[in-house]
C-alpha cells in the first residue's frame, strides 16, 4: 500500500511548508495530482486545525471540456465542505495582448488570480500540485533553452507565498494513491498533445532516456538538482548584490544597465546577471537571447533587440535601456484658446489668456509663453526629423536631435515627445524646453499656460 500520506505530511512539516493553524489555498485544475494534493491536505485538516480553501481557473482553451473540469472541481469542494473560488478567463485575448504564448499567459493569469485569492481571503500560502516529475521535465527543458544554472535548480519548493508540497512525490506514487484511495479525477485532452514541447519531454524524450539509462534517470536528475539549488542560492546573493549597483528603474518604467559595471564582470557573472533583468520583468530567458543582449552591450548606440511582450532593449550611449514599448504616434491636432484634447495616452490643453503670475514656475507638466506672440490656434503634433527650435536661454537655433542628446533624451523616447507649434515655429518642446521667442519678459502683459501629461504605464 501507498504511504504517500505518511511522506506527504512528513514532508511538509521538515520543510516548512505550513503550520498548524494556517490557512492555505489550494490550486486545483482537477487533474490526478491536483485531487491527490487536495485528499492529502483534507487528511490533516482537522489535526493540523487547517484553514483550507479551493481555487480554480477555467482557462476558456477547450470549451465543453474546460466547463466540465471547472464544474467537476465545484462538486469535490462541496463534498468535501470546502470554499470555492474560481475565475473564467480569456486565455487567447490575453496572450495577443501580451504577445504570449498560451502557456505563458494561462500561467500569468493563473497567478495571478491565487494571489489575489490569498489576499482576498488572508491566506497564508498557496499550495500547487507540482510534482518530481514535473521538476525534472522543467530541468531538462532548463537545459535546452539555457536559462543558467538557476535554471538547473528546477522548481522551487517554496517561494514567496508559493509551496508545492507535492515536490517530492513521483507521478507513479501519485497515481498509485489515487487508485488505492478511490480518488476521482479529470484528465486534460491537451496533456497528449506532441505540440507542446512539456508533453514532448515527457512522453518521448524522458521514456526514450529511461530505455536507455534505466529507470532511476529522474531520481538522479531531481537529485543533482537538489544540490545546485543550493549552489544557485549563494550564487543569487552575490548576483543580487551586482545587480543592485548596475540595474536601475526609472519613474517612467524603463530599467537601465550600466554597461561600464556590466563589462567589469566576468563572463558567466554578466549571464547570471542578464537572466535576473529577464525574470524580473518575466520574460522568457533563454541561452540565446541572453547571449544578444551582451553583444548588444558591445555594438553602436542605437541598436534595438526586441525581447518579446512588447519590450525592446537599446544600446544608448554607455548603458542599455528597457523598455516597454506602446503605441506613441501623435496625430495631429489644432487647439484654441481655452481648448483641450486626449491623444492616446497623452493629455494636452491650451489656456485663456491671463495676467502675468508674481512668480514664475516652470515644470514638466506646463508651461507659460507670451500671449501676444502666439498666433492661435496652434499645432499640436510629434517631433519631426530636422525640427529646430531656439531653447530658453539660447537666442539661436538647435535642432532638436542635437537638443534630445543634450538633454540625454533616450533614443526610443524621441518620437513620443510632443511639440506645440504657432504659425510654423515651435512654442514649447512638451516637458523640456520653451523656445526663447515665446519667452515671458518684463514687457509681457498676459500669459497663456500650455498643459501636457502622459499617462503613466
Amino acid at each position: 500500500m501507498s504511504d504517500l500520506d505518511v511522506k506527504f505530511e512528513e514532508y511538509v512539516r521538515k520543510q516548512g511548508l505550513a503550520n498548524p493553524g494556517q490557512s492555505i489555498l489550494v490550486a486545483i485544475s482537477g487533474g490526478v495530482d491536483s485531487m491527490v494534493l487536495l485528499d492529502l491536505f483534507a487528511r490533516i485538516r482537522r489535526p493540523w486545525k487547517l484553514r483550507i480553501a479551493l481555487a480554480h481557473v477555467n482557462h476558456g482553451l477547450r470549451g465543453v471540456e474546460s466547463d466540465g473540469d471547472e464544474e467537476f472541481v465545484r462538486m469535490k469542494a462541496a463534498h468535501y465542505d470546502l470554499p470555492f473560488y474560481r475565475t473564467k478567463v480569456d486565455t487567447l485575448s490575453f496572450a495577443s495582448q501580451e504577445k504570449l504564448t498560451k502557456q505563458e499567459a494561462a500561467r500569468e493569469l493563473r497567478y495571478a488570480f491565487f494571489e489575489e485569492t490569498r489576499k482576498t481571503i488572508v491566506a497564508d500560502v498557496v499550495a500547487t500540485a507540482h510534482q518530481a516529475n514535473d521538476n525534472a521535465e522543467t530541468i531538462l527543458l532548463n537545459l535546452v533553452r539555457g536559462t543558467g544554472l538557476r535554471g538547473l535548480a528546477g522548481i522551487p519548493v517554496k517561494r514567496d507565498n508559493i509551496i508545492r508540497p507535492l515536490h517530492f512525490a513521483y507521478r507513479a506514487n501519485i497515481e498509485e494513491y489515487a487508485k488505492e484511495h478511490s480518488i476521482d479525477f479529470r484528465t486534460d485532452s491537451s496533456n497528449s498533445s506532441l505540440e507542446y514541447k512539456r508533453n514532448l519531454m515527457r512522453l518521448q524524450i524522458i521514456p526514450s532516456m529511461e530505455s536507455v539509462f534505466g529507470p532511476d534517470i529522474l531520481p538522479s536528475i531531481n537529485r543533482v538538482s537538489s544540490t545546485v539549488r543550493l549552489f544557485a542560492a549563494s550564487l543569487e546573493t552575490q548576483v543580487h548584490e551586482r545587480y543592485e549597483l548596475m540595474v536601475k528603474s526609472s519613474g517612467n518604467g524603463d530599467v537601465q544597465v550600466s554597461l561600464l559595471l556590466l563589462h567589469s564582470e566576468p563572463s558567466f557573472m554578466q549571464e547570471e546577471i542578464v537572466l535576473s533583468l529577464l525574470r524580473k520583468l518575466k520574460l522568457e530567458a533563454s541561452t540565446k537571447k541572453v547571449g544578444a543582449i551582451i553583444a548588444l552591450g558591445e555594438s553602436t548606440t542605437g541598436s534595438r533587440l526586441d525581447l518579446g511582450k512588447g519590450h525592446a532593449i537599446y544600446r544608448d550611449r554607455e548603458r542599455l535601456l528597457v523598455t516597454k514599448e506602446t503605441q506613441t504616434h501623435i496625430q495631429q491636432q489644432t487647439l484654441g484658446l481655452g481648448q483641450h484634447c486626449e491623444l492616446g495616452m497623452f493629455r494636452f490643453s491650451v489656456g485663456m489668456p491671463e495676467p502675468v503670475p508674481s512668480i514664475l514656475h516652470r515644470t514638466f507638466a506646463h508651461a507659460l509663453v507670451d500671449a501676444n506672440k502666439l498666433e492661435p490656434p496652434l499645432l499640436l503634433r510629434g517631433w519631426r526629423s530636422g525640427d529646430w527650435f531656439m531653447p530658453l536661454g539660447l537666442p539661436h537655433k538647435k535642432k532638436l536631435s542635437d537638443f534630445f542628446i543634450d538633454e540625454k533624451v533616450p533614443l526610443h523616447e524621441k518620437h513620443a515627445i510632443p511639440v506645440f507649434e504657432s504659425h510654423g515655429n515651435i512654442v514649447w518642446v512638451c516637458g523640456k524646453r520653451v523656445d526663447d521667442r515665446f519667452k515671458v519678459t518684463a514687457q509681457t502683459r498676459s500669459v497663456v499656460r500650455l498643459e501636457y501629461s502622459r499617462e503613466q504605464e
